[in-house]
Parts: structure tokens; sequence; C-alpha cells
């Protein structure tokens, strides 16, 4: 059954009304990821996860973005009670992104160390058009 809906105006009960065009949902993928697994534990628009090393891998997107240059959020779990600072991070310096794809490493360092490491938890969302 196909279908269309058709409005100006959103009402909220709380809040009045708010013209449609500044709802926006940007989000069009993402993915709650294991990398120590390669699992992927939950998602939006995403076929696959490809591990290519330790800390470094890449989310596939089942409907490709409309460019390469959409925006990535992104959030990583912890490497254990020592006091570090952790990152999953856009791995463009060294993997060109594409509309279809996005690059990533995760990081972790504290004062006198740093690596790349893969984390338990790491969750990617990207926002922009599809294609």
């Amino acid at each position: 059954m196909a279908g269309k809906i058709i409005a100006d105006q959103i009402q909220s009960t709380a809040a009045g009304t708010v013209d449609t065009k500044y709802v926006v949902d940007g989000r069009k993928g993402f993915c709650n990821f294991n990398q120590g697994t390669s699992a992927i534990t939950d998602s939006l628009n995403t076929s696959s996860l490809t591990d290519t090393s330790a800390g470094k891998g890449a989310i596939n997107w089942t409907n490709a973005m409309g460019n390469a240059n959409y925006t990535c959020t992104t959030g990583t779990g912890t490497v254990s009670t020592s006091a570090y600072v952790v990152s999953l991070n856009d791995d463009a310096a060294f993997v060109a992104r594409t509309s279809s794809a996005w690059s990533f490493q995760t990081n972790y360092a504290n004062a006198s160390t740093s690596a790349i490491f893969d984390s338990n938890f790491s969750i990617c969302a990207a926002y922009g058009d599809l294609a």
C-alpha cells in the first residue's frame, strides 16, 4: 500500500504548532558496534562493518549518502579503569571517505601513552542527505 502524508504544521500539546520546514531528522544512519568481535549490535541504514586492522574499520551504508561531505557524531567505551581519553575518529587522513562508507579509528591516550585499539562499544550516527 503506497500513500502520502501532507502537512503544513505539526502540533505539540505543550509547545503549540511548528511549521514542518523546521522539523528535520538529519540522521540518515547509525551503527552501534563491537570492534573486538566485529559485530553490529544495532543499526539503521548500515549494511555491514568492515574490520581492517586493530582499532580501524569502516561502516558501510545500505543507502549511500548524497556525497562524501556528511557529518558523523561518535562515541566509544572505555579502555579500563585507568584515566584515559578515548575517541572514535574519522580516518579520512589515511582512507578517503566515500558516500557509501565511513572509515574510522579508535584511539586512547593519557599523559604517558597512546594507542589504537578495538573498543567493545562504539557508536556512529551519520547526518546529511541520502543519494
